[in-house]
């Protein structure tokens, strides 16, 4: 980032211009992410990083927030650009010690860590230390989010950096920002592009952060007039079992709900009688006694795994190896791969195209089972020699998703919100991803879709909501299949 802001500074564009541009683009996301103006609490350093948050305070001013500033350093020692931001605040903000208790009253209240940037390494010291504490007592005791202008400071050097609800990211994706522990301070992920500034070098061979501007170019085409069930996806989900019969439920019914023509789900004799009397009656319930069975059936693509339990019905090897179609490979299918001989024998021969989507715990008993595990090699690195050695797409599910497929980048999902973690939102994803392929998607570009819509789903339930801690999958899957969508092809 310093080459190319470099490289741009010598092109004619000006820091402050540069500088203008982050501050006016972080008001764009703060107007978004929170609509109604409320108290905004800016914990500034002294260099450019600080600058850009007092050209977001100043914007935040006009649309009717009220600012208070709280400076890790004396003023004298802010960098040149940074003061003459600060200055051009004037009046309009108000000023408090870093650790003062008092806050000024209103909500939303918003905190802007603004302390550090890209200049920062190594653990917090001194005045920064203290900020990044201050921030950290106020966002707990006073029930504050935090937006973290670029990265949140600390991180990468320091083992509390701040913790973001939001980072809006500026330019380009800092590589850290991914980092396998990073997600937790990291928050909400956007980048914000800067005009005149230059792309990286080796650019097609880095991992891209999912956008909505970018997905909008993945999406099917709009359907024709004529268009009927038979042309909208025939979707298979082979799920549910005694006990887990919400799981097949969740899968069937956000298949349906994301579009899906024709929707069957095969389940167990055992459980058949419970998830035909309780799935929405636009889902096809039908009993088998093996997982075989579903090969003869015309489907356009076959999710598997959604609530089978540990004993699936017998087959499913077979059908998971056998199978022309592509399939979405989930939940107790994952394990039932992993308890095989095949990953570690490195002999699994696929019969059409497949999109594995393990959870962390199932991700490492299928990183366990090839023997392909290695001490700090990172989840990214272990994930691209997984999909090269057995010829797969994998989407890696935690709080910061991501898709892998042999000769592609890595595509990182942004979006999302605590609230995700909870029993049936990797189920609802399911029951997605099966829709989106059966329609003609292909699997790479369906996993980045379904990971960003779900999550965009969870933000849009918050915001409508309020809650924190209520938000069923259930509730959440019908944002991301309405909202979110409707919100994506809108742009």
């Amino acid at each position: 980032m310093r080459a190319l802001e470099g490289e741009a500074v010598a092109a004619g564009r000006s820091e402050e211009a540069l500088m203008d541009a982050a501050g006016r683009g972080l008001a764009e996301v703060v107007r978004e992410w929170l609509p109604q103006p409320g108290v905004a609490v800016v914990f500034a350093g002294k260099g450019h990083n600080a600058g850009d948050a007092f050209v977001l305070a100043g914007h935040l001013v006009e649309a009717g927030w009220q600012v208070e500033l709280r400076l890790a350093w004396p003023e004298e020692e802010l960098r040149p650009l940074a003061a003459r931001k600060l200055a051009a605040l004037g009046s309009r903000v108000s000023r408090a010690a870093l650790e003062a208790g008092e806050v000024p009253a209103g909500r939303p209240l918003l905190l802007i860590d603004g302390v550090l940037g890209i200049g920062g390494g190594g653990p917090l010291r001194g005045e920064a230390a203290a900020a990044v504490r201050a921030l950290h007592v106020m966002r707990q005791h006073r029930q504050a989010v935090t937006l973290a202008v670029d990265l949140p400071s600390g991180l990468g050097g320091d083992a509390e950096p701040v913790m973001a609800d939001l980072t809006a990211t500026l330019g380009w994706p800092k590589d850290f920002l991914f980092a396998d522990e990073a997600s937790a301070s990291v928050g909400r992920l956007l980048a914000i592009p800067l005009e005149g500034l230059g792309e990286p070098g080796g650019r097609e061979a880095r991992d891209v952060l999912v956008t909505a501007a970018g997905l909008r170019a993945w999406l099917l085409p709009r359907p024709a007039f004529s268009r009927h069930k038979g042309q909208s996806g025939r979707v298979g989900l082979l799920a549910g079992s005694v006990g887990l019969t919400g799981a097949a439920r969740l899968a069937a019914t956000a298949a349906a709900l994301m579009g899906g023509g024709l929707v069957t789900l095969f389940c167990p004799q055992d459980v058949y009688a419970i998830l035909a009397a309780s799935c929405p009656p636009e889902v096809m319930v039908r009993p088998v006694d093996s997982c075989l069975e579903v090969m003869d059936f015309p489907l356009d693509a076959l999710g598997v795994g959604p609530g089978m339990g540990s004993s699936p019905l017998p087959g499913l090897e077979e059908l998971l190896r056998r199978d022309l179609r592509p399939m979405i490979v989930d939940a107790d299918a994952l394990n039932k791969l992993a308890a095989g001989p095949w990953l570690g024998r490195g002999d699994v021969v696929w019969g059409g195209p497949r999109l594995l989507t393990p959870h962390p715990g199932e991700w490492a008993r299928l990183v366990a089972a090839a023997g392909r595990a290695q001490e700090g090699r990172g989840q990214r690195r272990e994930a691209q020699a997984f999909v090269e050695a057995f010829g797969v797409t994998l989407l890696a599910k935690s709080a910061r998703s991501f898709v892998v497929e042999a000769g592609r980048p890595a595509a990182w999902n942004g979006s999302g919100h605590p609230l995700m973690a909870r029993g049936g939102m990797g189920d609802v994803l399911t029951g997605f991803l099966t829709t989106l392929v059966a329609q003609g998607m292909p699997l790479y570009r369906a996993a980045a879709l379904g990971s960003w819509a779900l999550g965009r789903g969870a933000e849009l339930f918050h915001r409508a909501s309020g809650h924190e801690e209520t938000g069923l999958a259930s509730a959440v899957m019908a944002h991301a299949a309405g909202a979110a969508m409707a919100e994506l092809r809108a742009g």
